[in-house]
């Protein structure tokens, strides 16, 4: 009977148009018994193409496909977490590797890589966009429901009105929903951290106001160790008080950068207009009804994310160690 199965499973694979092995890369083994759906992204969503389970020596494989006119996808359900590969054009359908990874609800194995709020001020509002880049350098996925992937502040003068998107390695750009925890204005966003790099990006706006005191506070996951939260405020923005620092100004935009110097609760006054935006146009407001509640949508900062990692590896690597070199403080322990 094992002879005849694994000879079946051998003659399906041949003919198939998809197919290849379910890996555990925790393990390091072929995974047995994980849910596999093959779609088909289109302008009506996602078209369901055909499921199956992957076999004892974690064989799979798909008879019908529909390789023209863009990109299909395969959805691995494992340990309560999916995991992606996308399958275009280009991509060889036979002996396909999809990984999967045990899961762990250590928050220990992911740490936040960079953090930065973008503050756009206007005369109508202040536009705050917070980007967040967490790195899981091992080979399990952090998924806790309790604590969610990320916790956050959002600030009471937001109304409760917050867009997130959130998007794991190599994959899509999904709106998530934030969720209440038990401590007052702080939030989580239920999204599991795979190993390599996951982004957050949360937009909301606040109350216009210039001078406007802003309000915040460092959260933090117990036992995931976090990077300092950077400001970025557009030209003509400035950014006052004892828990902020400034760093650098990048040369192109003149965007200012500054550091938030406590790791708990922090507050700053910000002051004048400007946006990283072309144009320097508002901000779309929130909507905001009798009872405020959390919404998702896609936060407009994922536009120029790209640029914010790249102005923040400029100036944090470069900027620091020349402003730090030349500062009082330096030159007094320097003689």
């Amino acid at each position: 009977m094992k002879l005849l199965a694994a000879l079946l499973a051998t003659a399906l694979c041949a003919f198939a148009a998809i197919d290849g092995t379910v890996v555990n890369q925790t393990t390091g083994k072929p995974q047995a018994g994980v849910s596999i759906t093959l779609v088909k992204p289109g302008q009506g969503g996602m078209r369901t193409l055909g499921t199956t389970v992957s076999d004892a020596g974690g064989r799979f494989a798909f008879a019908n496909d529909e390789p023209g006119g863009g990109p299909q996808l395969l959805q691995a359900s494992y340990a309560g977490v999916n995991y992606n590969k996308l399958m275009t054009p280009n991509i060889p359908t036979s002996n396909v590797e999809l990984p999967v990874f045990e899961a762990t609800k250590s928050p220990a194995v992911a740490h936040v890589a960079h953090r930065m709020l973008v503050l756009e001020p206007s005369l109508s509002q202040i536009a705050v966009n917070e980007t967040v880049v967490l790195q899981n350098d091992s080979k399990q996925t952090f998924n806790n429901e309790e604590l969610g992937g990320f916790q956050f502040f959002l600030p009471p003068a937001s109304n409760g009105q917050v867009r997130i998107n959130a998007q794991g390695p190599q994959g899509m750009p999904l709106p998530r929903t934030a969720e209440k925890t038990g401590k007052t204005d702080v939030f989580k966003i239920n999204f599991p951290i795979k190993p390599g790099q996951t982004e957050f990006q949360i937009n909301y706006v606040l109350p216009a106001g210039s001078p406007f005191t802003f309000r915040g506070e460092n959260v933090n996951i117990k036992g995931m160790v976090s990077s300092p939260l950077r400001l970025i405020a557009p030209s003509g923005v400035t950014l006052s008080g004892k828990d902020v620092q400034m760093l650098g100004t990048e040369p192109n935009t003149q965007a200012t950068i500054y550091n938030v110097l406590p790791s708990g609760a922090y507050s700053f006054d910000i002051a004048g207009t400007g946006s990283l935006r072309s144009g320097g146009n508002d901000a779309a407001s929130a909507d905001q009804g009798d009872s405020p509640q959390v919404t998702e949508g896609e936060p407009q900062i994922y536009a120029h994310m790209g640029w914010l990692v790249g102005l923040a590896f400029s100036v944090l690597a470069v900027g620091m160690i020349v402003l730090f070199r030349s500062s009082p403080v330096q030159s007094a322990s320097g003689r």
